[in-house]
């Protein structure tokens, strides 16, 4: 897999410790960690959120935040010890022998440059001058594979889809010629056709020009993928290293043998429990057309209509999971919405056990509202700051009608049916986990007594082992309380474990539905056939 050879170390980490000196004390966010690249190889660190991955990658840039500090250790690159080194050394360091691609390439853009200035900017920094740089930044556009770079170059980050912003931010990282880049969960926000897009491309760099990778990651389907060794983090420390296949098939480590059983997996057992067919749906979309378009061509013309959703029909029973699939852009979360009411639609009809929600009077209009909630993705930016969580369950128990006088109890009531309690009553958002927060996203939508359930990439914000944990609540809610779930992801491992039966959307249309077993077993369509082909297949990538 690796062009990696006998060659000496480009990059050597050798017994680093960091700490953030904070008033309750000194925190010891990576403690001892240790580990080599060479030339050619791509070397992946994985563990969950507060396991020092990201930390130990930005002390190898030198780029660790007051109160933060590298205490103990070295970082070789090329020889030298970074950790000593002035800050103006450690800048032409920085981008031309090291470089790092981040997370989110719309945070890493600046939206009011155009894309050849930003690449441009990388060279110009280190002393090229602007023709020689703006010439490059098309060559390095074309080489990340960016169709017609030349017009491309002109453009301004919002005129890329996720993926192409991605290619500029790698672009960028190659300006000037590093030896090493450090990704930072660079295919995280991205689905999975452009993942795999992604990860390909990091490879070719990887033979093209024999560059060393180090790919941080809390996926171990994409570290089977993409990578040749790897090194497992908890807690700050490296708990099991080695040869990919040798981890993964066979975990030593008891952190590592978790993280691998909760990792949902393409040939997992299909979900057994599908509901007897129901009489009335809970939902049903009739041939639904919703209009998004908003640029007008003149004054007193129509604008020109643009269905996001286009024709789309769908039924959810008593009990049922319907997971809806598709790329960014192809409409889910056009379609979620227009079915709380927050987008209008201009074709079609949507009925809630029965009951048309066009042309209804208020009090029916809440009843709608109280039946189905939604479930956000993030569930930090959902909730608000500066309520408790017991505030923001009680607000909205008194929207479905609870006396005050009951608040507090049913508040209890809902954090112990999410496997949380009375003590987190009192507790502001950032004083919990992501996956508290979740549960407490669910509890808050539990609070009107639903009848379906919309979860918008419900855990795709969260780490395989409390995306597990909130996967089975959500099964167990489902299986207690009969409740429908419209289930929107684009990680086809995870619909596979929760739905009965599932619907891919493309370009605002359903090009297929029917029960997992139809749809993963045998798909019918095209593109469904490309999510599935894309998907990173944990068992196979290590067979």
């Amino acid at each position: 897999m690796s062009n990696e050879s006998s060659a000496a170390p480009i990059l050597v980490v050798d017994d680093l410790q960091v700490t953030f000196d904070l008033p309750s004390g000194t925190l010891l966010a990576v403690d001892g960690v240790s580990f080599e690249l060479r030339p050619g190889q791509i070397l992946g660190i994985v563990g969950e959120s507060g396991s020092g991955k990201s930390v130990t990658s930005r002390a190898i840039m030198r780029m660790v935040r007051h109160p933060g500090r590298v205490s103990r250790g070295r970082i070789e690159l090329a020889g030298r010890d970074v950790v000593s080194l002035p800050d103006k050394e450690m800048q032409t360091i920085r981008g031309t022998r090291v470089a790092m691609i981040f997370q989110d390439p719309q945070s890493a853009l600046n939206p009011v440059l155009r894309v050849k200035e930003q690449v441009a900017e990388a060279m110009r920094i280190h002393g090229v001058s602007r023709a020689d740089a703006e010439r490059r930044a098309i060559e390095l556009l074309h080489k990340v594979g960016i169709p017609d770079p030349e017009a491309a170059a002109e453009r301004y980050p919002h005129q890329f889809s996720g993926g192409m912003r991605q290619r500029v931010v790698i672009a960028i990282a190659l300006a000037n010629d590093p030896e090493i880049l450090i990704a930072d969960e660079p295919t995280t926000a991205l689905d999975v056709t452009v993942q795999a897009q992604i990860l390909d491309l990091l490879r070719d760099l990887r033979d093209d020009l024999g560059i060393g990778i180090v790919f941080i990651t809390h996926d171990m389907g994409v570290v089977a993928e993409l990578c040749d060794d790897v090194v497992v983090m908890y807690r700050g420390r490296i708990v099991e290293r080695g040869p990919v296949a040798q981890v993964l098939r066979r975990p030593a480590d008891p952190y590592t043998v978790g993280l691998m059983a909760a990792i949902p997996k393409m040939d997992a057992p299909l979900r057994d429990d599908s509901p007897e067919p129901a009489t009335t749906s809970v939902l049903e979309v009739r041939d639904l057309r919703v209009d998004v378009s908003t640029q007008r061509r003149g004054l007193l013309r129509r604008a020109t209509a643009f269905y996001a959703v286009d024709g789309v029909s769908l039924r959810i029973g008593e009990g049922e999971t319907l997971a809806l699939v598709g790329e960014s852009g192809c409409g889910k979360s056009t379609l979620s919405r227009t079915i709380v009411g927050i987008n209008d639609l201009a074709e079609g009809d949507i009925l809630i056990s029965g009951r048309s929600i066009l042309n209804v009077g208020s009090e029916q209009r809440n009843e709608n509202i109280r039946a189905v909630q939604y479930v956000f993705q993030d569930p930090y930016s959902s909730l608000n700051p500066r309520r408790t969580a017991g505030q923001s369950i009680e607000e909205a128990l008194q929207v479905a009608g609870v006396p005050r006088k009951d608040l507090r109890g049913r508040a209890v009531e809902l954090l112990e049916r999410v496997s949380l309690g009375a003590e987190y009553l009192d507790r502001y958002p950032w004083a919990f986990s992501g996956g508290q927060r979740q549960r407490i996203g669910i509890a808050r939508a539990l609070a009107t007594d639903p009848q379906l359930l919309i979860l918008d990439e419900p855990v795709s914000a969260l780490d395989v082992s409390i995306q597990a944990q909130i996967l089975e609540l959500l099964k167990e809610l489902q299986r207690d309380l009969k409740l429908a779930y419209l289930f929107i992801s684009h990680d086809l491992a995870v619909v596979r474990e929760i739905s009965h039966r599932v619907a891919v959307m493309h370009k605002g249309r359903l090009v297929e539905q029917g029960t997992a077993a139809q749809v993963f077993g045998s798909p019918s369509d095209e593109y469904t056939r490309t999510l599935l082909a894309a998907t990173p297949d944990l068992d196979k990538a290590i067979a």
